[in-house]
């Protein structure tokens, strides 16, 4: 075996591998529209005919019903012979799935996920997984089109082929597609498939298109028709294909044989896919039945071209690694490698256009200069060639570009109609882009410096390495533990917060036994992870709902999950009786919400008994006011105040006037919770009125305060309202409100008389409406 057929039995093993590692570890149907497409393939196997879009829309079925159906065909004569009788009654979804949110915490899965699938596979679950066999099965095609794709255009080069296959082979969302049930896989496979035939055309000497070559016509055509059989980029690849013949036959100065190259190429097509246009006009008075899926996709949307631009950020990171129904994405580094792969192949390009450019010249120049040597022996030694392709291969350059542009327009006009900015819609556009990556990367080697193009002997096995990278962090670290469920403990940790005994039945045969919370202090916008520890005592016939609430300031809830257990992937109903189930997961604290607060953390089960408060959480917030230098006076040991300011200065009998106050904690942790103490009068006398409230109401205790942490906060003060005019002096302090005792207030060191510091002066006036106020 040569090297280079060794390289290649790696990569394609190497896909294989991963890519069935994706199908065994992605949880069933926890792909894109993947239970429509099962249940379609699933429905013409059992019914032996193909489905029709009726009204309502069968829910098993979704839009997959108005596809072009050459996979589900292929896929109902696989299952055939297994009984997937009872799959949609057996198949639970998730009300509470969050699709289309990569944010999500929890409810990433769209099935709730049973022991029916377990190993060893049996009914619906081992048709879904022979399904996601074909698919897989399907990319390898794929693969072995780009390799011979690029043979044919270096027959030289071992790199290029190799690289193009290798970058495809891990790009982390070919193998998630290739690993579900899709008719993508198809699609991809049949226009690579077709490509790889026309490239082998181009590349034919003068006279390719001659009666000899009709057979070879012919086949294509049967390629592009069966692409028309599966999905309607079939329809393109038929337009894109009459329209490569005919440049071809352009180049030749044979344009009479358009005609016999459409007709070879056309007439198989139709022939293959007419009937199916047929059948949709007459079904659905459109030959692309378009108007079915849009209208169960919910409508048409009526996006402008711009609009559509807008959504290209999402579009280039589905097209690289997300995962899941578009709610898992990989984390930053993934998509910065794949970036670093399209700029260094841009770089790589760009450098052997200008140098092809200037020994473009060069060449010219040598030909003037050729003139005056026609005495040159026919035996000298030839000059240097360009490495530069001929404009023929330039043409075919643009060509598989124009391809990519053509697949890019469809999904762009299919995007103003619905939702669709999704990578995978682009992969029947997937050879030539990996082939221009290929050839931009190889640049490094042909077209830099010396010194730079030395990089190329190790660059290019770097990036397919580093692509293998990506796939295999994104399935194990990214896809298997979002799909993991909570585990069984024997017994409560010692560091959990335990719920008392005659609170701990929730209702529903479930007991909460206790909850640990893991983030201590966030800020809003921040997740907050924490651990309830359940146990179902009895057998739970119905699944319960568990409802989590975090409440902020004034019992503002700024935090919530409504979903099953084990972040929807566990319902109750799935325990083993009396088992300790540790439910871990998290929620997302509103950005909007108020801060500094401690948050308070409620826990119950929907229809079960009142909620009840099973743990805290510090809320700072993103800017906190600034720690100071100095301060008016330290109250007891721990707290210091800042400043003070009373509005309004001056102020009638009724009227509520604002104490505003800074604290700050210079020295250890408060370790009770105190009350501000709010007085006017007098500091020796009973208090004319008082405004005593804990910090923020309640909403922020003193314990929740951290060293060195900075809190304003503000009091309200009622002037009574049969108060004389005049000038009154208010006071600041802080209680134990258990023992009523007032902690001590220094100021420069000096204890300060009635534990209180002078906050400032109110002067209070009467006006004519204030009855009783003497003047």
């Amino acid at each position: 075996m040569t090297r280079r057929r060794l390289l290649l039995s790696l990569i394609l093993i190497g896909y294989l591998v991963i890519t069935l590692a994706y199908g065994a570890i992605n949880p069933l149907f926890e792909a894109p529209d993947e239970h429509w497409h099962f249940f379609t393939a699933e429905a013409i196997a059992r019914n032996g005919r193909l489905p029709v879009v009726e009204e309502p829309p069968d829910e098993w079925l979704g839009q997959e019903a108005a596809q072009p159906p050459l996979y589900y065909l292929l896929g109902a004569a696989l299952i055939a012979p297994i009984d997937t009788e009872g799959a949609r009654d057996a198949i639970w979804l998730n009300p509470y799935a969050w699709i289309g949110d990569a944010s999500a915490l929890a409810n990433v899965n769209r099935i709730v996920h049973t022991p029916a699938e377990a190993w060893p596979w049996q009914g619906y679950a081992l048709a879904a997984h022979l399904l996601r066999v074909l698919s897989t099965l399907l990319g390898l095609g794929t693969l072995l089109a780009i390799y011979a794709s690029g043979r044919r255009l270096w027959p030289a080069s071992t790199t290029r082929p190799l690289l193009a296959t290798a970058l495809v082979a891990f790009l982390p969302q070919f193998n998630f597609v290739h690993a579900s049930v899709s008719n993508d896989p198809l699609i991809t496979f049949l226009c690579s498939l077709g490509l790889y035939q026309l490239i082998g055309l181009w590349r034919e000497p003068p006279g390719v298109l001659d009666k000899r070559a009709v057979g070879r016509l012919v086949l294509l055509g049967v390629t592009v028709g069966m692409a028309a059989l599966s999905k309607n980029a079939g329809v393109l690849l038929l337009v894109y294909s009459l329209g490569f013949l005919a440049v071809l036959a352009l180049r030749e100065r044979r344009p009479r044989l358009i005609w016999q190259a459409a007709l070879a190429v056309g007439g198989p097509a139709v022939l293959i896919a007419g009937w199916l246009w047929a059948r949709n006009q007459s079904l659905y008075g459109d030959w692309t039945a378009t108007n079915r899926f849009i209208a169960i996709a919910g409508g048409d949307r009526g996006y402008t071209l711009w609009q559509v631009l807008g959504e290209s950020h999402g579009l280039s990171l589905s097209l690289v690694a997300v995962f899941g129904w578009f709610n898992l994405r990989a984390p930053q580094w993934v998509y910065l490698s794949w970036l670093a792969i399209v700029v260094l192949a841009l770089l790589g390009a760009l450098s052997c256009f200008l140098s092809s450019r200037g020994e473009s010249r060069g060449a010219g120049e040598q030909g003037s200069r050729g003139k005056e040597h026609v005495g040159q022996s026919r035996h000298s030694p030839p000059l240097p060639s360009s490495p530069a392709p001929p404009r023929s291969d330039h043409l075919l350059a643009l060509l598989l570009a124009g391809w990519v542009i053509l697949v890019y327009a469809g999904l762009a006009t299919f995007m103003m109609r619905t939702e669709a900015a999704q990578g995978r819609l682009l992969f029947p556009a997937i050879l030539p882009a990996a082939l221009g990556v290929a050839w931009g990367l190889a640049g490094w080697g042909d077209c830099m410096p010396r010194g730079l193009g030395a990089i190329n002997r190790r660059l290019s096995p770097l990036l397919a390495l580093l692509a293998l990278a990506t796939t295999i962090y994104c399935l194990l670290f990214i896809i298997q533990p979002a799909y993991q469920p909570p585990g069984v403990v024997n017994a409560l940790p010692d560091d959990v917060r335990r719920v008392l005994p005659e609170l701990t039945d929730r209702g529903q045969g479930l007991t909460l036994l206790g909850a640990r919370v893991e983030t201590e202090t966030a800020r809003p916008g921040d997740v907050v992870w924490l651990t309830l520890y359940w146990r179902a005592d009895d057998v739970v016939a119905d699944a319960p709902e568990f409802i989590v609430e975090l409440y902020g300031r004034d019992v503002e809830r700024i935090a919530n999950l409504h979903s099953y257990h084990g972040r929807g992937l566990y319902p109750a109903t799935l325990w083993p009786q009396g088992a300790i189930i540790a439910d871990r997961f998290a929620v997302r604290i509103e950005p909007e919400a108020e801060a500094p607060v401690l948050g308070r953390i409620f826990a119950r089960v929907n229809g079960g008994a009142p909620g009840i408060e099973v743990a805290t959480v510090k809320i700072t917030p993103h800017t906190p006011p600034p720690a100071p230098d100095a301060w008016l006076a330290e109250i007891g040991d721990h707290i210091a105040l800042v400043a003070t300011n009373i509005t309004p200065a001056e102020a009638r009998p009724g009227q509520i006037v604002y104490v505003e106050a800074r604290w700050y904690v210079p020295r250890g942790t408060p370790q009770r919770d105190y009350t501000t103490l709010i007085h006017l009068g007098q500091p020796d006398r009973p208090p004319l009125s008082t405004g005593d409230s804990p910090p923020l109401g309640g909403d922020y205790p003193t314990r929740a305060w951290s060293n060195g942490e900075t809190i304003d906060d503000r009091y309200e003060l009622v002037i009574p309202a049969d108060l004389a005019a005049g000038r009154y002096p208010i006071w600041i302090g802080m209680y134990d409100p258990a023992s009523g005792t007032r902690l001590p207030v220094t100021v420069e060191g000096e204890l300060q008389p009635n534990g209180v510091y002078l906050a400032g002066w109110l002067d209070v006036t009467c006006g004519p409406q204030d009855i009783g106020c003497d003047e």
